[in-house]
């Protein structure tokens, strides 16, 4: 799959530029080599010149951004225009001497088409700028994330697993609709969505129980085109034979395909046992809801992980291209 979507990346006519705040980070510089070939151009990011080394100022397959070069004045008065009064100059002028942030507002700009960081940022610092300047995309309420879970020619998602803790009914509602949109940027036909919880259509009761029950009721308004079921315990919505004993009336016909966890605590459990034990490829966390893709790291991501989160958030600016 992941070679099927850097095929489509290198069918574009433009080549996108995908900005990196931890330029100096070695983990980045080692997975440089692997973008040579495609429509991507990293740009890495550096406080100050002294910090790039001459193999990176050499490399003509990347572009540098350093901060301290840039007219930090029209940036701060930038911001503070885009925070409309929610931000002082002074403060404004801090921001934008920070990595983070220039390289926020280079994707608000368009220098840039996509950003990933958080190898050495909290996450915080990298959804934190992201939510502020980028901003939500026209009529989302609410900013989530997904795993892609892939091995062999199988493929899930698992939503949320980043962002919102402990999320209400209304909020699992606007995430299983922002699941099931990434079911469409990466192609799953008739998805199958199921929200997840310790019950089963009422053999638990309680009010976690209650909270999934209202939450499937919220997303049936969503007349969202695909097949939807809850409260549903995970064993239900994996095998075809338990969900036909506990919930024989479903319209679930096949295996779940969008997996919507009722917290962060379940989901973030979740992705990782069926990474560790079932042999599973995660993909992200991929963030889903902002009006450009920015997408973080775990502080402990592999070169292989940066280097498909990268290619994934640069596959993600092709989709909303193309929708919009």
């Amino acid at each position: 799959m992941l070679e099927n979507i850097v095929a489509k990346i290198n069918e574009q006519n433009e080549t996108i530029r995908i900005v990196f705040p931890e330029g100096k980070s070695k983990r980045i510089q080692e997975i440089l080599p692997k973008f040579a070939n495609t429509k991507i151009i990293p740009v890495l990011v550096f406080k100050t010149r002294a910090e790039i080394s001459t193999e990176i100022l050499e490399n003509k397959k990347l572009e540098v951004v350093v901060v301290e070069e840039q007219d930090l004045a029209a940036l701060a008065n930038y911001l503070v225009e885009l925070r409309n009064g929610k931000l002082t100059l002074s403060e404004a002028q801090r921001l934008v001497t920070e990595c983070n942030y220039l390289a926020v507002l280079w994707v608000k700009l368009d220098k840039a088409q996509g950003m990933v960081g958080g190898i050495e940022y909290d996450t915080k610092d990298i959804l934190g700028p992201a939510l502020k300047i980028i901003k939500p995309k026209p009529g989302i309420k609410l900013v989530s994330s997904f795993f892609l879970m892939l091995r062999g020619e199988e493929k899930y998602i698992f939503t949320d697993g980043s962002l919102n803790i402990d999320p209400s009914s209304e909020e699992l509602a606007d995430i299983a609709e922002l699941g099931y949109e990434a079911s469409q940027i990466f192609n799953f036909i008739n998805p199958n969505l199921v929200l997840l919880s310790f019950s089963t259509k009422g053999s638990g009761k309680g009010p976690l129980v209650d909270k999934v029950r209202n939450a499937y009721q919220l997303v049936l308004e969503k007349n969202l085109p695909c097949q939807i079921d809850g409260e549903f315990q995970f064993d239900a919505a994996w095998d075809d034979n338990i969900r036909k004993i506990k919930a024989p009336n479903s319209p679930i016909t096949h295996r779940a395909d969008i997996y919507v966890f009722p917290s962060l605590n379940a989901a973030n459990i979740g992705y990782k046992i069926a990474q560790r034990m079932g042999g599973y490829q995660a993909v992200g966390p991929i963030i889903i809801g902002l009006d450009k893709p920015v997408n973080d790291l775990s502080r402990g991501a592999t070169g292989e992980e940066i280097y498909f989160t990268t290619i994934v958030t640069a596959y993600m600016y092709i989709y909303n291209q193309n929708k919009n």
